[in-house]
């Protein structure tokens, strides 16, 4: 059965049809929830990913023209991150906490002094929508696929780009075109953009 479809009966209150979406991704909520940074949290973790899956179900609105599956990676992926955002807010109040009591621990030594410089969150962002763009380039019709590459990733002119593929300039520009459009109505309202 088409995934809209059980959405919509899920949504009515079909039992078996929000099984069968559970189902279906359940590889998806284990595999976000066992990421390297959650694995302290176990179950909360688990239990989290799964409720954003009920989430989504919920709040899915088809009308919008964006896809369940992509729908529900980014709020499993967004309620997961929150978790771990939280429980980090935790364990450094915690240690700040503690940092008086324990007698091994310097007069000077401050959590703000083990942080670095980088933003995990975005470069964990940034190389897991890096992944989904590879991905989602691969599966674009060949000559797309072929302009986009040749233009935007490569050093080619759309004149050089033209003579290699065998067609016109413009020919290339309404490709490259094309293809940017279908990844942005893919990657829409995805990520970066739903933090506000």
């Amino acid at each position: 059965m088409e995934l809209i479809n059980l959405v919509s009966r899920a949504q009515a209150g079909d039992a078996e049809a929000f099984a069968e979406i559970c189902r279906r991704f359940e590889g998806l909520v284990k595999r976000q929830a066992y990421k390297p940074h959650l694995r302290s949290l176990g179950d909360d973790a688990l239990a989290e990913a799964w409720l954003a899956v009920v989430e989504a179900v919920k709040s899915y609105d088809y009308t919008t023209g964006v896809h369940f599956a992509g729908y529900v990676e980014s709020k499993v992926k967004f309620a997961l991150w929150n978790l771990f955002k939280r429980e980090q807010r935790r364990w450094q109040h915690e240690l700040l906490m503690t940092e008086g009591e324990d007698s091994d621990l310097p007069n000077a030594f401050r959590l703000d002094m083990l942080a670095g410089t980088t933003n995990i969150e975005q470069e964990v962002e940034m190389a897991e929508l890096g992944q989904e763009l590879h991905a989602a380039i691969a599966l674009l019709p060949e000559r797309q696929r072929q302009a986009l590459l040749l233009t935007l990733f490569g050093d080619n002119k759309l004149a050089k780009a033209a003579g290699q593929l065998g067609v016109t300039a413009q020919a290339v520009f309404n490709l490259r075109q094309r293809a940017l459009n279908r990844l942005k109505k893919q990657f829409a309202g995805m990520y970066l953009s739903e933090r506000g």
